[in-house]
């Protein structure tokens, strides 16, 4: 966004069928992360170009925050977007509202000036009151182009450091009640259980277990933002259903940025098969 005019002004699984089917979807409707816009703002300055895209890729890719791009918010916004920035002149309460009609927590002002050095400030604004709760002002050589580690380090000077870590939910759906449910080596409760969210990306062990039944394990790689269901089904000793003795996998998901390998790991007494995949 650009103010000529204007003063200077201060950034999947695999689903397995039978006895266990895990489904990646990208993230649900009732998302628990906290959303935040990233409006860029220029005040007669060519410097830093797409540093609000830039930014918005690096919290994406670095933080649990549900980020709304600039063009994300001028398509949310409508056509005034633009001008209505401009005309706020990085004023807090006036940038609120616009975060209130985006439907955001916070805003991120990411200005760029030029006063002999180029002049790039953050703004974290809190949409609902209208507040600064972080800012940073740093000058740079008129040439300069902060890599991802810089912005990084930017970031990490106006928002908390719990943002920087990236979660997965695991959602264990059991056929049996009162079963005991442990994942990544906590009991979790039983069955049946709430999904899981979980630190992200890693590796969960998954048992279930009861008495009068053989337990179930398993293991998945948890990719950031990533659901993934498990259906445990619980079979008594010496039963003989086919899937007691086999295991049939089908991979299936929906990968919202690059390809993530999804492993997973069956395992019934003194037998194991290891599935994996790649899902594009």
């Amino acid at each position: 966004m650009n103010a000529a005019a204007r003063p200077r002004a201060g950034i999947a699984a695999l689903a397995a069928a039978a006895t266990l089917a895990a489904l990646a979807a990208p993230a649900r409707a009732d998302d628990p992360r906290r959303a935040v816009a990233v409006l860029e703002f220029r005040a007669d300055s060519t410097a830093l170009p797409q540093i609000g895209a830039r930014v918005t890729a690096v919290l994406g890719a670095r933080t649990s925050l549900k980020v709304l791009s600039d063009d994300q918010a001028r398509q949310r916004y409508g056509a005034t977007l633009d001008a209505d920035v401009v005309a706020c002149d990085g004023e807090a309460r006036c940038i609120g509202r616009i975060g209130k009609k985006l439907e955001v927590s916070e805003v991120l002002v990411v200005g760029v000036s030029e006063l002999g050095d180029v002049i790039l400030t953050v703004q974290r604004i809190d949409a609902r009151t209208g507040k600064v709760k972080a800012r940073l002002a740093d000058a740079l050589a008129v040439d300069a182009a902060p890599d991802e580690a810089a912005l990084v380090t930017y970031l990490s000077r106006v928002l908390p450091a719990e943002d920087f870590l990236r979660f997965g939910t695991i959602a264990i759906r059991v056929d049996v009640k009162d079963a005991d449910v442990t994942v990544g080596g906590v009991h979790r409760g039983q069955s049946p259980i709430p999904d899981l969210r979980v630190p992200a990306p890693a590796t969960y062990p998954i048992e279930v277990s009861k008495l009068g039944y053989t337990t179930f394990r398993a293991e998945v790689d948890l990719a950031p933002d990533a659901n993934i269901k498990v259906n445990a089904q619980l079979t008594r000793p010496g039963s003989d259903r086919w899937y007691t003795r086999w295991y049939v996998a089908a991979a299936a998901g929906v990968v919202v940025a690059g390809a993530v390998t999804a492993t997973i790991v069956l395992t019934r007494d003194r037998d194991s098969v290891p599935i994996g995949a790649v899902i594009q």
